[in-house]
């Protein structure tokens, strides 16, 4: 049995809550009896290096790369403890590319020792890796490329030269890969899926408002008239659905592509779970974008970190399953987080829309620092919720994190230390954007990842630091932790359930839904549990001992 020593602060006794009020950077306040606990993920910019913090703001490990290499944009650690990031990284680009804000072209894994255990090369004249990139269950990784379309090509499929200036565009696709071989899974390329009202002699000629399946090849409203037509910064991935999520920031939309498609079936407008092709089955925040509506009826404002709220929440979270999203330009004052949930027809394997606007019609929540000003970042930013709702934040051009717990109050808050990727001294005041940091990412504690590994203080990012803020006192408490494993995952017929240390097991099992399915108390350390008829989809195993929550993929 494995045992952890909490280390108490004699102050942390009298007050729960510390305002680190003489604090400029690194740890600002934490309140533990709030907050959900955990480590932080941030990749800062304007340097090389990935770290994990605690909520004391000390360092637990790093992932040091060469000093001249630079985040492209994100990094995400997985289950068995490696970590998954893109860089753009100049020693391993050797052809000539292109590219814009959000630029990769590389995508690794390292194990914990900071070894590559794989490499992939995505930059050239036609093709960029950028933003972000998601692991899968399965082990396969997905990115989003920009592909480098010239004029003519453009002009064939309807784009209107007269009233856009640009001589080349940038598409979006989206590729998965297997990191075992580094072959192509699967691909999806939005330059497959175009509409234009312009000339009825060109490609892809039809009514833009007759197909929100498509995309306007002449939509640039928020473009700015750059190349990058689309700058798709975020990604994510429902195995149960088969659907994949993509944040379109210059369109002011997320869409929803069918995965379950063949590479085949993707270019097309048949075929697939949802029997649409790689056509879009749903699109929110700019009805305009489609001709189905107006400015005034925009909802997404450049928005960032679009994603499924599913890992390390608890299945009854009434928000489990709903979109959650950083809207970053409501207005030149503010961004807030929101959520939004679509409305699908499982008969029809379709999302619901009215008149041809995609359901719902606005928000079901929004989600604020209680310092409006605090969440505002016009670009870049992240927002996680975990547990039964607490909230983890990080407005990008303020360097700037905090934790809220579902009530809203303040938890934990954390700006990072650097200026232009240097550290600063505890004391030094710093600008906007002085410390941009693209995304934070919360860990819970049982987080798999840390099974075996040393999270020793290893010290502080800032120089100077307030080590006053985990001080260590002579008082300890011993607290012994049980270890609940099961395997395999994904599982087909039979699933092995393990507990270390105890002589019971009480478990309750959720559907994706937040529905309890199955309920037993079993008497021992181990048992087997026969799924062989559970439907294919994501399960959540709670053991009420312990509280530990595990995410099992039932595949076949």
């Amino acid at each position: 049995m494995k045992k952890l020593t909490i280390v108490i602060v004699s102050l942390q006794y009298l007050f729960t809550s510390i305002l680190f009020s003489q604090n400029t950077v690194g740890l600002i306040s934490l309140n533990n009896d709030e907050s959900i606990g955990g480590y932080n993920l941030i990749y800062p910019e304007r340097q090389s290096n990935v770290f994990l913090i605690n909520e004391c703001g000390e360092i637990v490990h790093t992932w040091e790369d060469s000093p001249e290499n630079r985040p492209g944009k994100t990094a995400y650690l997985l289950e068995n403890g490696n970590l998954l990031r893109s860089t753009l990284d100049l020693e391993k680009i050797t052809e000539p590319s292109f590219g814009a804000g959000g630029s990769g072209g590389v995508v690794e894994i390292l194990n914990w020792e900071n070894e590559s255990l794989w490499c992939y090369v995505l930059a050239d004249s036609l093709n960029r890796q950028h933003h972000d990139v998601h692991y899968m269950e399965n082990g396969n990784v997905l990115l989003i490329a920009w592909e480098n379309i010239g004029f003519e090509e453009m002009l064939e499929n309807g784009f209107d030269s007269a009233a856009n200036n640009q001589v080349a565009y940038w598409p979006d696709y989206i590729r998965e890969l297997n990191p075992v071989t580094s072959d192509t899974v699967w691909e999806w390329h939005a330059w497959d899926h175009l509409v234009q009202d312009l000339d009825s002699t060109k490609a892809n000629y039809g009514m833009v408002a007759d197909h929100p399946d498509l995309i306007d090849i002449n939509y640039n409203e928020y473009s700015g008239g750059r190349a990058d037509w689309m700058h798709s910064n975020a990604i994510d991935y429902d195995p149960v659905k088969d659907q994949v999520l993509l944040s379109v920031r210059n369109f002011n939309e997320i869409w929803i592509i069918d995965h379950s498609t063949t590479t085949a079936e993707a270019i097309g407008h048949t075929g697939g779970n949802s029997g649409k092709g790689g056509d879009l089955l749903y699109r929110w925040g700019n009805p305009k974008a489609y001709n189905k509506g107006e400015t005034e009826d925009r909802r997404l404002f450049f928005q960032h970190d679009a994603q499924w709220i599913d890992d390390f929440v608890d299945p009854g979270y009434e928000h489990f399953g709903k979109i959650v999203l950083y809207n970053n330009f409501i207005d030149n004052s503010f961004s807030l987080g929101q959520i939004i949930e679509p409305v699908w027809n499982e008969n029809t394997a379709a999302y619901l829309s009215d008149d041809g606007v995609y359901l719902p019609g606005d928000f079901t929540e929004n989600i604020s620092h209680p310092d409006l000003s605090k969440n505002f970042s016009g670009t870049g930013s992240s927002i996680q919720i975990i547990g039964d709702g607490h909230i983890v934040m990080c407005a990008a051009q303020q360097g700037f994190m905090f934790e809220l717990t579902p009530e809203g109050e303040v938890a934990w808050q954390y700006i990072t230390p650097l200026k232009n990727g240097f550290p600063v001294p505890q004391g030094f005041e710093l600008e906007v954007s002085d410390n941009f940091t693209f995304q934070c990412e919360r860990y819970p504690e049982y987080f798999s990842g840390f099974t075996g590994k040393d999270l020793s203080p290893i010290g502080f990012i800032e120089l100077e630091p307030n080590t006053s803020a985990c001080m260590v006192t002579n008082e300890e408490e011993i607290v012994e932790i049980s270890e609940l494993n099961i395997f395999p995952n994904p599982v087909v017929e039979y699933i092995h359930l393990e507990m270390a240390g105890r002589g019971a097991i009480d478990l309750e099992v959720f559907n994706n839904y937040g529905k309890m399915i199955f309920k037993n108390h079993y008497i021992g350390s181990k048992t087997i549990l026969d799924v062989s008829s559970w439907p294919s989809g994501i399960y959540f195993f709670k053991e009420n001992i312990s509280g530990e929550i595990q995410k099992i993929i039932i595949s076949r």
